[in-house]
């Protein structure tokens, strides 16, 4: 037998540690929490881009480019502000991959865990007097952690901190609707994360004006809360589990 016939129908082709992440919730409850996160996203980035004066927080494609931008002019500033928001989403991106790959089914709790600790330090490091410039890179680690955190699920970016592939899905989604091919709401999906990134940064912004740079201490105890529910899932989930297989059959 061929080892892609071997294969368990709910292994992906291209396994790796990050899919321990996705394990212990159904794909229902993943594209619920994947709005959440994504809303979760939109006001996180909101804030970082008016604390910054039009930084994001979690856009790497920009700040690749200020990089490029800024090695081309000999700008060594911008050279090294951007090569440390980079280096902190890289961290970000990697402690939350190894934690996913060795806390097993814990991984999704564990990895969100990370994020609301590293979104409630950038509040702490505000609060304690430290410029935004210091304070963001906490921010741009957790939103590294966050793409780790959840897989596509029928083709939805879920948590993603980006919506260029998600709009991409969006467009293609109503081009084949106006053809006759495919099914004919198979954008709404893509349209439904867009809208909830949107919403966030509204809120973001909204959250921004009426406590600053501390706004972020909202989403880190929303990220919180989310990371305490799935660990409880994921406990009495095991214990079914372990009970189903104690009194079934030998």
């Amino acid at each position: 037998m061929s080892k892609t016939a071997s294969r368990a129908p709910d292994l992906p082709a291209d396994a790796s540690p990050r899919s321990a992440v996705r394990k212990p919730i159904g794909p229902s409850l993943q594209i619920g929490l994947g709005v959440l996160l994504t809303a979760i996203a939109g006001c996180v980035d909101a804030i970082g881009f008016i604390a910054l004066g039009g930084f994001f927080a979690s856009f790497m494609s920009g700040a690749s480019l200020s990089l490029g931008v800024a090695a081309s002019a000999g700008h060594w500033d911008g050279i090294y502000e951007t090569v440390r928001v980079i280096a902190a989403f890289l961290a970000g991106t990697i402690v939350a991959t190894v934690m996913a790959g060795v806390t097993g089914v814990w991984a999704l709790s564990i990895v969100l865990s990370l994020e609301a600790g590293l979104l409630a330090g950038a509040a702490l490091l505000a609060a304690a007097g430290w410029p935004d410039s210091v304070a963001i890179l906490p921010v741009v680690a957790a939103m590294g952690v966050q793409n780790t955190a959840l897989r596509p699920v029928n083709g939805m970016r879920l948590g993603a901190t980006f919506m260029t592939g998600t709009l991409v899905s969006f467009g293609q989604g109503i081009g084949t609707a106006l053809l006759g091919q495919g099914r004919p709401w198979s954008w709404s999906p893509h349209a439904i994360l867009w809208g909830a990134f949107t919403a966030g940064a509204a809120a973001g912004g909204a959250l921004y004006v009426a406590f600053g740079f501390m706004a972020v201490s909202g989403p880190a105890a929303l990220v919180a809360v989310t990371a305490a529910l799935v660990l409880v899932m994921v406990f009495f989930g095991n214990r079914s589990r372990r009970m189903d297989g104690s009194n079934g059959p030998a």
